[in-house]
């Protein structure tokens, strides 16, 4: 989104204007995108609904009859939880661009305590519980919202934003830094965050009210590159403007600032020309509603198939005729007609093909939710032990290969966005360790060591080893190929892309001390085993008791031991 120089810099009500004049054109770009994400909402999510302002009063709920998409994306959301950042393991390592700087003692050190404070920081703030949320939401529509700010009891707080609320534009680089939360708020919530003299006419006209002070007032919370010239305060001239409106009165209610995008927004697969996503769910409604008209159907048909219409002969039919279970058909009786004319009316159809059909679409909606790899990963946990990304890499290696996309996505904008974001609020706050000198000006990254992250590695590994295993092919021949390889480089990327811990692996200096003594040990040892030979050749000269003669073997093997 374009932000111009000209940002009104006069009274409140012009600011507010301005804003509130924004967030009309990001909320025309979501727009188009509104009624499928409700349908969407409607047949798969659990009360989502809202996303049209004018569907979100009375809407009609369909009767769902099927439960398929909504358990896909129960298994969507608990999948990419458990697979891409586990709180029941180490899904992150911090990491230096500087491999050798990061191995020095000190440096590994520090990086290891500020990682553990990561994990400590993102279980306590509740993380964990709202990108389950999030997943949930980016398996539904596509995109995820998550509101990373400091507590106002302490600590560092994570909340999944309901969507409905939330409108998001991105920049030239097509990275999202604009975001409009619309929602309701109290009257006397906002008096006890803002105080009441900061509040619209009718916010306080509320609260005066007794009666009132309850009422919800629709507020905008706008948050976007400060636009050149507009800080109208001393010390607010943070790189992202923050303003509270209330969209009533256009009334600017705060003013504000942050110094990164508290928002981290995360797509699952980017539409051209929009800053929105496509999503399993928006994948899969064509299915979804297909199927449960088909469950509707297979119902009526077995309804009529326990309970079918009958046929009553009365020389002929009286009355309109009727399909409905049990209902009673009359017809006038002809001449020779029997009581075998009465019987049930056969109404034809093969409910077989139509559950074949059911389980065919179950499958494509399951398979739009990566179900069969999440059940996988879940299958391999039964039996004893969460896989390992090698066996998530073999087992679903074409689910992977679809699931590639969405992963790149969650490293680029969602973890990458949430460890800066966190970082930087973590030094503010005075909660990380004083970092060694020659970090200074040096960038942190994370190295994703989660079992569907490193089986997006594993191919890297694979291409190692198979090559390591020609080599040794051709090996057998001409021994020296193999100084073509450096094995203690080789050997490390595969360790870090299997993931195994950094307090497990030596580094480069301590493995170069290591070898250093064990080749001193080594000669030490093949001196002292020559001396002893030696010694033993000399047992065989009866006149050593007697000055060695010069030249003579005894003369020899004493000036060799130094005698």
């Amino acid at each position: 989104m374009q932000h111009q120089a000209d940002f009104p810099v006069g009274d409140d009500t012009a600011v507010a204007r301005e804003v509130v004049r924004r967030f009309g054109d990001v909320r025309r770009v979501r727009q188009p995108f509104e009624a499928m994400w409700d349908d969407v909402a409607l047949y798969m999510g659990q009360g989502d609904v809202g996303f049209a302002e004018a569907r979100s009063g009375d809407v009609r709920r369909p009767d769902v009859l099927d439960a398929t998409a909504r358990r896909a994306a129960d298994i969507f959301a608990a999948g990419m939880l458990s697979g891409a950042c586990s709180p029941s393991q180490r899904w992150f390592a911090l990491a230096l661009d500087d491999a050798d700087l990061a191995d020095r003692p000190a440096v590994r050190a520090w990086l290891q305590d500020v990682e553990d404070i990561f994990y400590a920081v993102l279980a306590e703030g509740g993380f964990y519980r709202e990108q389950a949320l999030a997943y949930h939401q980016s398996g539904l529509f596509g995109w995820q919202c998550l509101y990373v700010d400091e507590s106002p009891t302490g600590g560092v707080r994570f909340r999944a934003l309901p969507l409905s609320e939330v409108f998001i534009a991105e920049n030239a680089q097509g990275e999202v830094d604009t975001v409009f939360r619309r929602f309701r708020m109290r009257a006397t919530d906002a008096a006890r965050r803002w105080g009441a003299d900061a509040l619209s006419e009718a916010m306080r006209r509320a609260l005066a009210d007794t009666k009132r002070q309850n009422e919800e007032f629709t507020l905008l919370h706008a948050v976007f590159p400060r636009p050149q010239g507009s800080a109208r305060m001393p010390g607010n001239c943070l790189p992202f403007a923050s303003y509270y409106v209330e969209l009533g009165d256009a009334h600017l209610v705060s003013e504000g600032g942050y110094d990164e995008l508290p928002y981290v927004v995360a797509r699952f697969r980017r539409l051209p020309g929009t800053p929105y996503s496509a999503s399993p769910g928006t994948e899969a409604l064509a299915d979804v509603k297909m199927l449960n008209e088909m469950k509707r159907l297979i119902l009526e048909a077995g309804q009529l198939a326990v309970a079918p219409p009958y046929l009553v002969p009365d020389d002929g039919f009286v009355g309109r005729f009727s399909f409905e279970p049990r209902a009673m058909n009359y017809y006038r009786r002809a001449e020779g007609n029997s009581l075998a004319d009465f019987g049930p009316l056969s109404v034809g159809g093969d409910p077989r093909f139509s559950w074949e059909l059911m389980q065919s679409t179950r499958q494509d909606i399951n398979a739009a939710f990566f179900v069969d790899l999440f059940m996988t990963i879940r299958s391999r946990v039964r039996e004893g032990a969460a896989p390992t990304a090698l066996e998530v890499a073999e087992l679903a290696s074409e689910r992977m290969f679809l699931l590639g996309p969405l992963l790149v996505n969650q490293q680029q904008e969602n973890f990458a966005r949430l460890f800066d974001r966190l970082h930087r609020l973590l030094l503010r706050r005075g909660e990380l360790p004083p970092a060694p000198a020659e970090l200074d000006g040096m960038r942190l990254r994370a190295e994703y060591v989660s079992p569907l992250m490193l089986a997006q590695k594993e191919a890297r590994s694979q291409s190692v080893l198979q090559t390591y295993r020609d080599a040794g092919a051709m090996a057998a021949l001409a021994p020296s190929v193999l100084d073509n390889f450096d094995h203690d480089e080789n050997l490390r990327r595969i360790m870090e892309s299997r993931g195994f811990p950094q307090r497990g692996m030596r580094s480069r200096a301590a493995v170069r001390r290591l070898r250093e003594e064990r080749a001193q040990a080594e000669a030490q040892a093949t001196q002292d085993e020559r001396g002893r030979e030696l010694l033993d050749a000399a047992a065989v000269y009866p006149a050593l008791s007697r000055a060695a003669e010069p030249g003579s073997p005894a003369r020899i093997i004493m000036e060799t031991l130094g005698g």
